[in-house]
Order: structure tokens, then sequence, then C-alpha cells
């Protein structure tokens, strides 16, 4: 009968007011109360607004009115005590989780402060390889701006110098030469001049003018100038001649042409052919390389030698050098002005390979012409 009445919502009466909360849950004390028969005392009926009823509520709430004072407040402590032990193992609980949570908490800072530090270093080497490289690439920079500068300057002298070359090139031809490229001339004609004490001046008495010619070089080389232009054939080989402008749009040095074909068989070789056929065939190569070097020989004394080309003895007044070798070969006048005259005309053919003649077709032509009749005429010795 007991268990039948404690299941009834009935609790012993412990105060007026509202009931201690377990669970989050409040209980509050009905004003209505309820008479009971055979002299029972009214208890009031307390109401939950709640739905759910834990065990420890309802092992609190369902105590019965005719218990013993005594049992009822052992079964309130029990339950209280079962409450509070409840309690202090969920609050043991959360300071555990807690605890987790500071320890993590402090791994995280740890991270957070180690990742920091390491972000300021990485950015620090970052900055100064940084400011590395931009020391570095204004060094480069200073650098090159001053070989550009040097490189300007010595461009502008090398422009310079070219077109004073150009210049002198262009005023300058094998009939006459100008001086500031042949200095040996001048320093001949001097040695001439002092030989036959001829005055600067001319002999016969004649009034001048501004642009008068005084000395006799000047006249020499005006002479000179005048005879290479009225020095001029008639008649021209027309077949020579477009062979000639076939080879100036592409000029060339190879014998493959046949423009220079036709010049070196017809007067190179043979203006060129000497007894010593070894010698003469060094002598040519080097004179189509530019590698050769002739020279009077010193001293004032005259000496009959045996010429190296001709095989004869003449008296050599020269000797010629042929490209790296160190010896000297001794040569007679006329092989030397034949060996001038092959020169004087590749000289010429260099000059219109390399751009430096801008005349016309024709007179170059003509001027070519008349250097084969230098080497034909210095050939039979009339040079």
């Amino acid at each position: 009968m007991e268990e039948d009445k404690s299941s009834e919502a009935v609790q012993s009466p412990t105060s007026d007011s509202e009931l201690p909360s377990f669970n989050g849950v409040k209980e509050h004390v009905s004003p209505s109360s309820t008479c009971m028969s055979d002299g029972e005392m009214e208890i009031p009926v307390r109401r939950r607004d709640i739905t759910r009823r834990g065990p420890l509520r309802q092992a609190f709430s369902e105590v019965l009115p005719n218990e013993d004072p005594k049992k009822r407040n052992q079964t309130m402590t029990e339950a209280k005590e079962y409450a509070f032990g409840r309690l202090q193992d969920e609050l043991n609980i959360a300071q555990s989780e807690l605890k987790l949570k500071d320890e993590e908490c402090e791994k995280l800072l740890k991270v957070r402060d180690q990742i920091g530090e390491e972000l300021e270093e990485l950015t620090a080497s970052l900055f100064e390889e940084a400011n590395n490289m931009v020391q570095d690439a204004n060094v480069k920079r200073m650098h090159s701006e001053k070989l550009l500068g040097e490189a300007n300057q010595q461009v502008e002298v090398l422009q310079a110098e070219v077109s004073a070359l150009k210049q002198l090139v262009l005023t300058s031809t094998p009939s006459s030469p100008n001086k500031h490229l042949n200095p040996q001339i001048a320093d001949t004609e001097k040695k001439k001049d002092k030989e036959k004490n001829l005055k600067p001046f001319w002999k016969t008495h004649r009034r001048s003018t501004s642009h008068h010619q005084f000395t006799k070089e000047d006249r020499i080389e005006a002479e000179a100038q005048h005879n290479a232009l009225t020095d001029r054939c008639k008649e021209i080989d027309d077949v020579c001649f477009e062979e000639f402008q076939s080879w100036r749009r592409n000029p060339s040095l190879s014998r493959n042409c046949a423009f220079i074909a036709r010049i070196a068989a017809e007067d190179i070789c043979t203006c060129l052919n000497f007894s010593n056929n070894l010698l003469a065939e060094k002598v040519l190569t080097c004179v189509e390389n530019n590698t050769l070097a002739i020279e009077p020989v010193g001293g004032d004394h005259v000496y009959v030698h045996k010429c190296q080309l001709s095989q004869i003895l003449k008296v050599c007044n020269y000797k010629v050098k042929l490209g790296e070798d160190p010896e000297w070969y001794t040569i007679s006048q006329h092989c030397r002005n034949r060996i001038a005259a092959v020169c004087d005309f590749f000289t010429y053919v260099r000059y219109i390979q390399q751009g430096l003649v801008k005349s016309e077709d024709r007179d170059v032509f003509y001027e070519i012409v008349r250097l084969r009749k230098q080497m034909a005429l210095a050939r039979l010795g009339y040079v």
C-alpha cells in the first residue's frame, strides 16, 4: 500500500516557499490544499512545471505524508547527498574537461607564438635578402652605366676616326696616294729634295693667288690627279665591264668570281711570275691575304746580291717579309715594282669591298683598268 501511495504526486511540506532545484528544474508550492478524511491534516500539493522527472527528483518528491519525520529527514538527507555527489562528479568532469581545454589552449598559444617568431624571422630574412638584391642591382646598374658611357665615348672616337679615314681614302688613289696614309712617300720626297737642293717655291716669277699651290709636292699631287682623270682608255671591254658590275654587287677577293679570275689570269699571275716559283707563290698568297711587307735595305752602300725572286745578280735595294716568316728576302728594284703594282690593285679592290669607294661604276672601272695597265708596265719594266 505504501508503494502505491508513493506514486502519487504528494510531497511533504518542507516550507511554504519554493523548493531547491535539481538538474535545473524548479518546483512551486500550490496555494490550494486538500482536506483529508478521518481527522488527517491538510497537506499542500506541489505541482511541477516540467514534464520530465529525473530519478533524483522523483526520489526527493515522492515522500508519503504518513512517514515518520526522522525517516523523512533521513530520506531528504540521502537525496541531498546523492544530489551533491552527482553534482560533485559533474563538477569534477567539467573541471577535468576545462583543464584539458586549458592545456590545449596553452599548446595552441605556444604554437601561435612559435609561428609568430618564425614569421618574424622569415620576414626579416626576406627584407634583408630584398635589400641585398636591391643593393646588388644598384651596383650592377652603376657599373653598367659606367661601361655604357665608356663604350659610347669609344664609339664616338671610332666614328670620328672612321670618318677621317674615309675622307683620306676617298681622296687617295694608287696613282696619287695620300701622304697621311703613306708617310714613306713624303719622307722619300724630302730626301730627294735635300739631295737636289730644291726650293719649296716656284722657280719662275708668278703672281700667286689665295688658292695657288706653292710647293712642288702639291704640284706633283695635282698633276697626278689630273693624269689619273685624263689617262683613261678610249674603248672598254663590254664583257669585262659586265663582269665588273656583277662583281661589285657582291664584291669578293675569291677567284671563283669571273671578274677576279680574269684579272688574276691575265695580269696578276703574269706580273708575279718569277724564276723562283715557290717563293713567287708565297708572295702571291701574302699579297692576297695582305700580310706582305716591303722595306728598303738600310745603309748608304750599294751591294750586288742575288735577287731571291729573279735568281739574278742585281743591285737589291729592298727586302720582303712574307707573313709570319721571320726571314727577309732581298729583291731588286724591278721585282719590287711588280709586287707594288699588284699590291696597289688589291688595295683598291679592298677599298671597294669595304664600301669606301662611292664613285660610279664606270669611273671605278676606269681606275681598275689603269691599275691593270700599271701591272703590265711594271712587268715590262717601264715603271
